[in-house]
């Protein structure tokens, strides 16, 4: 346990994190206490943060933090932060319960393109009453691009289903039985190949920024549909509509974009080949955040590195 009460200043430009974080702030009382950004209080005195796209210059303020944690999986917005250093560790969220979420909401979505329920949907509004033709699982072959934790759960699950299952990594990965493996650049092509169900599940780096794009969606299947679960510079806007416009893509499931909340103009709203969710696949638990606040502080004050912390040459 740590000697003393570590001083944490949370950091977001998006949500009021005392309000967020309300329940574990309270629970946390005597291991951890929060101040707010430029609060007027000693700055030199804070040792970690809790950040959600913190401002720009939010770290030249504080200079004696040694750890600063993400409220969710995804870190990118401390990593990317231009004022982060490079002697602050950036811990992010892990949570197991969170594959079992992302699963679930990747297979209804492989479920509404299979069965077509797109059409359906469209059908019920023009009061027309028509079956379509059925196809198996067996018929529709999934590739998944990313596979870690999350990434390995979503593949078994549709691989039980009965979907073939591809799937791709930056580097070499063991997969279970059933499920292909591919790798690298030549490896990323051949997964791709007659891939008609295309899954993101990659983090954000350098090499993966932008790779949803006109060369990648023209690899695939003509008629594929794309679920989007992953950053939301993954995704090339303009090349994504030419490609639903075009017929390359039948559909795409959008769940993270590049500006968020969704601007009200943007045209993603009324594309009607898009099933738009807001950022809502899955997400961690206000127990796991807090948990993750909690080990933190006591790695910082135990002079340790702290769990789950991000490899900054991966990117994750």
């Amino acid at each position: 346990m740590p000697n003393k009460t570590t001083r944490c200043v949370l950091l977001s430009t998006t949500i009021d994190l005392r309000d967020y974080l309300a329940p574990e702030i309270a629970r946390l009382d005597g291991v951890v206490s929060f101040v707010d950004h430029l609060d007027g209080s000693d700055a030199a005195d804070v040792e970690m943060a809790v950040g959600w796209f913190p401002h720009a210059d939010a770290f030249t303020h504080y200079p004696n933090i040694k750890a600063a944690c993400s409220i969710a999986a995804g870190a990118d917005s401390l990593l990317h932060c231009p004022s982060m250093r490079d002697d602050i560790d950036i811990v992010r969220v892990i949570e197991p319960a969170q594959a079992e979420m992302m699963s679930g909401f990747v297979i209804w979505n492989a479920i509404y393109h299979q069965r077509r329920m797109g059409v359906y949907r469209q059908q019920q509004r023009d009061k027309v009453w028509k079956r379509l033709p059925q196809r198996a699982a067996r018929e529709v072959p999934v590739g998944i691009l990313g596979y870690g934790a999350i990434g390995a759960r979503v593949a078994s699950d549709l691989s039980m289903l009965g979907f073939p299952v591809k799937v791709w990594s930056r580097t070499p990965k063991v997969t279970s039985a059933g499920i292909a493996g591919f790798h690298g650049t030549d490896g990323l092509d051949r997964m791709l190949d007659d891939t008609e169900v295309l899954i993101n599940l990659l983090p954000l780096t350098s090499e993966t920024r932008g790779l949803l794009n006109a060369s990648l969606f023209g690899k695939l299947r003509r008629g594929a549909y794309v679920i989007h679960v992953g950053r939301g510079a993954h995704m090339v806007e303009h090349d994504i509509f030419a490609a639903l416009d075009s017929g390359q893509l039948s559909g795409a499931s959008i769940d993270v974009f590049p500006i968020e909340p969704l601007p009200k103009d943007s045209p993603f709203w009324s594309h009607p080949k898009v099933l738009l969710t807001p950022h809502d696949a899955c997400d961690v638990t206000m127990a796991a955040v807090g948990g993750t606040i909690r080990a933190t502080a006591e790695a910082v004050q135990a002079g340790l590195k702290p769990k789950d912390t991000v490899d900054r040459a991966r990117g994750y």
